[in-house]
Order: C-alpha cells, then sequence, then structure tokens
C-alpha cells in the first residue's frame, strides 16, 4: 500500500521488518532493491539485489533490476552476461529485449541494438521506452526519417517525457525542419531547464543563422551547466567539447 501511495521510504521500512523474520526471502530481497533502486539509491539496491540472486540465482526480475544497474555503470559485457540466464527464463519478456539493445547500443553495435529492440517492440508495442530508445539508436546511425517516426511514437505514448521532445527536435534539425525543431525545442525548456536542451537549442540557432537567439540559449546553458555538481559537468566530454566549440563561435 505504502508503494502504491509511492512513499517508498515507508515501503522500505515495512520490508526491512519483514527481512528480520525471514532474512533469505529473495522476494523480499529484490522488492527493496527494486524500491531502492526507485529513490535512485543505486549502490543499496544493488546491495539487496545481489543477496537475493545468492539465494535465487535465476529470477529474472532481479536479474533485470541487477542487470540494468551494472549498465548504468557502463559495464555491458557483465550485464550482457546476466541477460543471458533471464533470457532463459523469460524470453518474451520486453523489458530484457529492450535492456539488451541498450547493451548493444553502448557497445556500438548498432544493428543488433536494433534488432533487439524491434524484437522487444514486438513484445510490447505499447512501451513508450522501447520507441524512444529506437528513436536513439537511428538518430545516432543518420537514419533521421526512422529517429522521426519512433520519437513521434514514443511522445505519442508518453507525452510527459521533455528528453523525447529535445531528441525529436534535433532530428527535426538534421530534416531541414527549423520551424518545428524550434517548437519542439521550445515544449522540452517549458517542461524542464536542462543544460542539454539549453546547448542543442543553442547549436540549431547558430547553424540556421539566428546569431542572436543562440547567443540567448547559450548563456541560459552556461548558467544551468554552472549549478551542475563536478561529477555531471564532467561526466560527458562532448557537452565540454561542444561547449568550448559553440562559446568561440558566438564570442561569448
Amino acid at each position: 500500500v505504502y508503494t502504491l501511495q509511492e512513499n517508498y521510504k515507508a515501503a522500505i521500512e515495512v520490508y526491512l521488518e519483514a527481512l528480520e523474520f525471514s532474512p533469505e526471502n529473495p522476494e523480499i530481497l529484490t522488492t527493496i532493491g527494486l524500491l531502492y533502486l526507485r529513490l535512485g539509491e543505486n549502490y543499496r539496491a544493488f546491495d539487496f539485489l545481489g543477496n537475493s540472486l545468492t539465494h535465487d540465482p535465476k529470477n529474472p526480475k532481479t536479474i533485470l533490476a541487477a542487470g540494468s544497474i551494472i549498465q548504468d555503470h557502463s559495464d555491458m559485457d557483465v550485464a550482457l552476461i546476466k541477460y543471458r540466464v533471464a533470457a532463459v527464463q523469460t524470453p518474451n519478456s520486453a523489458q530484457l529485449w529492450n535492456n539488451i539493445g541498450m547493451c548493444f547500443f553502448g557497445k556500438q553495435r548498432y544493428i543488433a541494438a536494433i534488432a533487439c529492440l524491434k524484437k522487444a517492440l514486438y513484445l510490447d508495442p505499447f512501451e513508450w521506452i522501447i520507441s524512444y530508445n529506437l528513436g536513439l539508436v537511428h538518430l545516432n546511425t543518420g537514419q533521421y526519417a526512422s529517429a522521426f517516426h519512433f520519437f513521434s511514437a514514443s511522445i505519442n505514448l508518453k507525452p510527459d517525457f521533455p528528453s523525447s521532445y529535445m531528441y525529436l527536435a534535433i532530428t527535426l534539425s538534421k530534416l531541414d525542419d527549423f520551424e518545428n525543431a524550434c517548437s519542439a525545442y521550445e515544449k522540452a525548456n517549458e517542461m524542464e531547464s536542462d543544460h542539454l536542451f539549453e546547448l542543442n537549442y543553442s547549436i540549431t540557432l547558430y547553424n540556421n543563422g539566428e546569431l542572436e537567439r543562440s547567443r540567448h540559449h547559450f548563456q541560459e546553458f552556461q548558467r544551468l551547466f554552472a549549478e551542475l555538481d563536478e561529477e555531471n559537468r564532467n561526466s560527458d566530454p562532448e557537452v565540454i567539447e561542444q561547449k568550448n566549440t559553440l562559446g568561440v563561435l558566438l564570442g561569448v
């Protein structure tokens, strides 16, 4: 009931109490791990999921959660080994194929990534994250019409996820639809203040000769970027590279 109310901390307390009576119950250990995952406490989540896997090493739900944490830390090969075990138990899990696809994407094996994501989409056509991920892979491989199709599908299924609008805007600018690209950037900015939205908007405006507007959004990017902690600022070297290049071009 606490979980349904999204009061995850209270839910965890109750589950931890249950764990005192049944310390080796993999179901409870997995559930606590998943709740910590929802709270963004990945290390604690991984502790409980790892503990659960020692008691039940083939539980697909636990493997999927543990694999996603490993994947978040860019250890794609270890995650794929985990998913291989889960695939034997649940070969028709859309979430599993989605994660496998994104592992291949992380390894820059784009054809394998698209094949796995298409399989996931076949298994669950209404799961928005699969369409979103297919959009990302097609955008990376320069297949902009396909990327547009998948980002649009993703937005239809989940219209309140701002990053979808940013990537749709990048895709539209690659398709030379500057006006609609700007509308998509504005929509993303309306929903959330994010340094990446501002940076990409600024790049698109610069590429289309709108220097004054580009400068304005670049300054907004710099403000948001300065508010990030050190780890987040240095997490993506490409962002720093684009920032420096654009700063020089705009004379900011």
